[in-house]
């Protein structure tokens, strides 16, 4: 197997359009695909085609006696895998997807300044694990592994929104003027990619698509989006070693050094099943690997006792998570189909069996599944070692950005650029909102009254009032978000006995008082929103200096107390109203 190595710099934001986000916008993948890395060279190919060999538009480019080239290197995934760009780390070397094994106690922030503990729950036994832990999934994306040292990586994203215009007028009419945004790839930062192929002389042939540095990915190239440079990366390899791993280990050394067989996914993974259907079933997936590894292979099973004392076995090898793939076929102007696949980092633990060590080398290398010319169905086995079950975690600083040459922008594009970044701030904040609503369930909510929550919505929705006064005043007459939440303080502390006794009786699930978590909204208004905005994958990204911040045209807008205050009002009322109406519906 041969490598072609290289490293990607984004000039300008790259837009790899997944299939998320709301109609109204198109979200990128936090990575480069390697469909779009294989779409671009084949373009290049085929330019060379027509200057050196007279393809014309209508010939067949995979008849094999004219082009023999063409179905092998882009087209064939037993001869040639086009992988992910991944993050770049801090020595330009490729980054991996976080195992969906690893778990953070909640509440943990990372930084990079202090390490933190993370927990790899495939190789710790549920028996074996801290009582006074609340574990919870890791959300971050890429990630570098050296012993118990792991470094997480952020990729930088930018909002940019836009008009449609009518193509004729140059501009937005009546019935061709919707607004949308773009959630990006930021620029000025680098991704490693790898092209694997059979031959010496497939990977010349890469290597000479990929001499011309700059290169345009992805989608509205027209409309400053896709440039990128691409700077060739010369591995210098081991004397007597001519393969390469991607995780930097042979798998020979990985297989002695673990108990179990453990199988992770380096991408998305595509499989099906007998009948041909495209499904994420794990036990479709332990098929495979059985047929392809020919031996069979059983997922890591624990025991455990049920209430009756009744001896029960259940899997416990199983880590993984699915998602809808789907893509964009430039040629045809039409999209892939939509299919289920395992995301990347999905961890599989088998019971330890005799592997055939060239059929293992053969999977790793080809993949497994559907599309793996695209990228897709990378796999590694027993990637970290089994003694090693906690690891000290940490954040990558901060790729250096290149410097502001830009002009200041005038007075009216800066009141245009803040108005923008304060409707993303507030579309954000809204949909933290309705998340937090639907994540906060009541415990014995037919103890409290409706006359009760009414109450509370009353007085809160009259704080809400007074505060859209104190808006439109000067800083200096403004009163503070203390004055302000005053009433509901008041309503809480000045309850009758058996008003007080009914909102005592309430509880969260997590175990507190719903009267107490008011009076902590109200005390501390951003510390839910934050922590809210910090950790989900739309947002996590969007904070500068530790703030929660959107950023258009060079313009920062984050939200203050003010506006925090507005939030925990409206979650108030929100939570009051829903508990009302699942009384009814009880």
């Amino acid at each position: 197997m041969k490598e072609v190595t290289f490293l990607l710099h984004t000039q300008q934001p790259i837009l790899a359009t997944s299939l998320q986000g709301d109609p109204n916008s198109d979200v990128s993948y936090p990575y480069i695909p390697g469909s779009m890395i294989r779409g671009v060279l084949i373009g290049r190919y085929l330019n060379h085609l027509k200057k050196h060999h007279g393809l014309q538009e209508a010939d067949d480019i995979l008849d094999i006696q004219r082009f023999p080239k063409v179905s092998r290197l882009f087209f064939d995934d037993e001869k040639t895998r086009y992988l992910n760009a991944y993050p770049a780390d801090t020595n330009q070397k490729r980054t991996l997807p976080v195992p969906r094994s690893w778990y953070k106690d909640k509440g943990v922030e990372f930084s990079d300044k202090t390490d933190e503990d993370v927990y790899d729950f495939s190789k710790i036994p549920v028996d074996e694990r801290e009582e006074n832990l609340s574990p919870k999934l890791l959300k971050e994306d890429f990630c570098t592994v050296e012993d118990n040292d792991v470094l997480f990586y952020r990729v930088k994203r930018r909002i940019n929104i836009h008009n449609q215009r009518d193509r004729k007028k140059g501009r937005g009419t009546e019935g061709n003027g919707a607004i949308f945004c773009y959630d990006a790839i930021d620029a000025k930062q680098t991704f490693q990619a790898v092209v694997l192929c059979d031959s010496e002389e497939d990977k010349g042939t890469i290597e000479s698509l990929l001499q011309s540095k700059d290169i345009w990915l992805g989608g509205s190239q027209s409309a400053g989006y896709g440039h990128t440079i691409i700077e060739l990366v010369t591995n210098k390899k081991v004397p007597n070693e001519s393969d390469w791993y991607e995780v930097g280990l042979p798998p020979q050394k990985r297989i002695e050094r673990n108990e179990n067989l453990t199988i992770t996914l380096l991408s998305d993974t595509i499989v099906r099943n007998d009948c041909g259907q495209v499904v994420a079933d794990p036990e479709v997936l332990r098929h495979l690997l059985s047929k392809l590894l020919a031996v069979d292979i059983q997922f890591k099973k624990i025991k455990y006792k049920n209430e009756s004392g009744e001896e029960k076995e259940i899997e416990d090898g199983i880590y993984a998570s699915s998602l809808i793939v789907g893509g964009f076929n430039r040629k045809w102007g039409l999209p892939l189909p939509q299919t289920p696949a395992f995301a990347a980092g999905s961890v599989f633990v088998f019971n330890k069996v005799d592997l055939d060590l060239p059929r293992l080398k053969a999977l790793e290398e080809q993949g497994i599944g559907e599309r793996r010319v695209d990228g897709f169905g990378r796999i590694v086995v027993n990637w970290l070692d089994d003694e090693q079950t906690e690891y000290n975690a940490r954040l990558a600083q901060s790729q250096t950005r290149a410097v502001n040459t830009t002009k200041p922008l005038a007075s009216e594009s800066l009141k245009i650029a803040q108005d923008i970044a304060n409707r993303i701030v507030r579309k954000r904040l809204d949909e933290l909102l309705l998340k937090q609503v639907s994540s906060i369930e009541l415990l014995k909510k037919d103890k409290i009254s409706n006359s009760q929550l009414s109450r509370l919505m009353i007085v809160t929705r009259k704080a809400l009032s007074d505060l859209d006064i104190e808006n439109e005043k000067t800083e200096s007459e403004r009163k503070t978000v203390t004055q302000i939440a005053e009433p509901v303080r008041d309503l809480l502390h000045n309850l009758p006995s058996n008003a007080r006794k009914q909102f005592e009786s309430i509880r969260l699930s997590t175990g507190e008082r719903l009267d107490e978590k008011i009076q902590n909204w109200l005390d501390f208004p951003d510390s839910w929103l934050s922590n809210s905005w910090r950790s989900d994958p739309q947002t996590k990204d969007l904070v500068v200096a530790g703030k929660p911040t959107v950023t258009i045209a060079g313009v920062p807008q984050d939200f203050d107390n003010y506006v925090a205050l507005e939030y925990s009002l409206r979650l108030i009322m929100a939570i009051a109203k829903k508990t009302m109406k699942e009384k009814h519906n009880d």
